[in-house]
């Protein structure tokens, strides 16, 4: 049966009565609509609608066109929404929203076809179906709505985007057969118009490489570029306010391909590349900090440290083991973020109480460049000027060669002991949850702060990394099996899902292996 006629034969009768209209598809001049998920009350999450769209010539790059049909369907769907059209969410039409990154997204997807999953509000005034108005919504408002989004699309903007597209993987590879892990482009724009803003700010300095530290790159796109290449132990250095920490996190989010116009366009970072931050009060499990801890009170194992109530150099010191298990190649660490006394070290206290519980940042990156390359803001550290490969002075928010710096002693160096491999030996038992912002709340188990994460930019990366790591929190779970996942995501496959909704989109390991570790009562055993 067609929508259009089960409509017809439900109109009037109770909400409930949608629920037939489940799984039911009907054809509008060539498009496939058919009724996913039928929302259970008008003021419940929206139904979901995909739309099937056939395909003469598929695009030579399908993520940068999916991209950008996303985001033309999300400027142009308030116009074909059927605003007043009944209580609660009656009569909308929506998408995510999309950020400034590029990234597979469950919205729109490049097969045969095009596939498209639109959130839809079905009708109904006193929780009585509006049959005609539904009938209006389905077969006429979304195939107008994809009939002008496909329209607008200019063959000259595919071009532009699949070409950006094409430069920014190409320097991504470029990276890894070169040894570096991250490259800034001269003239971008680094800054935001705020702190929690993705726009570029207005009248900022244009990024400038020191002469030094500057590489030249030729693209697909026949274009040169030249920029500033960061090697495997970088310090960045200079006054307050004079722009570290917005290099540092211009290069933290570089794993995601920028859109045009962005200004960090061709700001290129290894995808397994980490920002990591202390957290007060994290849950860690079975976590190896012999590579940062010298000793701890009680005489703690530092070989399976656990703690739910962790510290902040603890807890910086466990993120960064957790992510090189995982496969980070590229650790990013700020001093605003970070405890103190995982950076540097007091010589004096350590003298008066002849302890020496915590071995610092500064002493272990020597040693720790040989496994995961770092990148740190770090002001009054001394110790890493004679052994950093580059050293980058911020002034003005223009880098400076800091090779002025560099010192000839030798500091003193701990050698950086990397984690065991691990798997999850019990897990809570989770009923159900919820995101809240950026914080995952657990019922009966508790929440887990995703705000550390930098590095998960979209409302719809965060319910990804959630939703696949409360799947992942089983016994068994190992790092290895979160990586083999992840790499399905990347090709639009969606496994414990099903039919997706518009709510899915690539995330990394590294970011679904950060909630795992972070889910209280998760306990983790060492597999050798």
């Amino acid at each position: 049966m067609e929508i259009e006629r089960v409509l017809r034969k439900i109109d009037g009768k109770g909400y409930k009565a949608y629920k037939e209209l489940k799984k039911v598809s009907q054809t509008v001049d060539g498009l496939r609509i058919t009724v996913i998920r039928v929302q259970s009350d008008p003021f419940a999450p929206p139904s979901i609608v995909r739309v099937e769209v056939p395909l003469e010539v598929a695009p030579e790059e399908p993520i940068p066109f999916s991209d950008l049909l996303h985001r033309r369907l999300f400027t142009l769907f308030p116009r074909y929404a059927l605003k007043g059209a009944g209580e609660g969410k009656s009569g909308i039409i929506s998408l995510p929203r999309p950020s400034s990154i590029v990234v597979p997204r469950s919205t729109v997807e490049i097969k045969d076809r095009i596939i498209l999953r639109l959130w839809v509000g079905l009708p109904s005034r006193r929780r009585r179906i509006l049959g005609d108005v539904a009938e209006e919504l389905l077969l006429e408002r979304i195939p107008a709505l994809i009939r002008a989004g496909l329209s607008s699309l200019k063959e000259d903007e595919i071009e532009e985007k699949i070409s950006l597209w094409k430069d920014q993987n190409f320097l991504r590879s470029w990276l890894e057969i070169k040894g570096y892990v991250a490259f800034v482009a001269d003239g971008s724009i680094l800054p935001r118009t705020c702190g929690n803003c993705e726009a570029p700010l207005k009248d900022a300095v244009p990024f400038e490489s020191p002469s030094r530290y500057a590489v030249e790159v030729e693209l697909p796109s026949e274009k040169t570029l030249r920029g500033m290449a960061l090697r495997r132990l970088n310090h960045i250095v200079g006054p307050a306010f004079h722009g570290k920490t917005t290099l540092l996190e211009a290069v933290a989010s570089g794993v995601w391909n920028h859109v045009p116009g962005d200004g960090r366009e061709y700001v290129i970072t290894l995808e397994d590349s980490f920002y990591a931050e202390s957290e007060n009060g994290r849950w860690i499990s079975c976590v190896d900090l012999r590579a940062f801890l010298a000793s701890l009170p009680g005489k703690k194992d530092l070989r399976c440290f656990s703690t739910p109530d962790a510290s902040g150099s603890t807890s910086i010191a466990a993120t960064i083991q957790e992510s090189v298990e995982i496969g980070a190649k590229h650790i990013l660490v700020d001093e605003d973020t970070t405890a103190t006394n995982f950076i540097h070290h007091d010589p004096l206290v350590e003298a008066f109480t002849g302890k020496k519980t915590i071995k610092p940042l500064t002493e272990v990156a020597p040693s720790m460049k040989e496994k995961t390359a770092l990148t740190l803001v770090a002001t009054g550290t001394p110790e890493l000027f004679s052994v950093a490969d580059q050293i980058i002075v911020m002034d003005e928010f223009q880098a400076r060669d800091g090779e002025k710096l560099r010192e000839p002693k030798s500091p003193q160096v701990s050698e950086y002991i990397p984690p065991g491999s691990r798997r999850i030996e019990k897990a809570p038992n989770v009923t159900k949850w919820k995101l809240r912002g950026r914080s995952l709340e657990i019922r009966n188990v508790g929440s887990v702060d995703l705000r550390p994460n930098k590095q998960l930019v979209e409302c719809t990366q965060l319910y990804t990394a959630s939703f696949y790591a409360i799947a992942l929190t089983k016994p068994g779970t190992t790092a290895s099996s979160v990586r083999r996942l992840s790499r399905e995501l990347w090709h639009w496959r969606y496994p414990f899902v099903g039919e997706p909704g518009p709510e899915f989109s690539y995330v990394r390991p590294l970011d679904i292996w950060f909630i795992i570790n972070r889910i209280p009562g998760t306990r983790f055993s060492r597999l050798h």
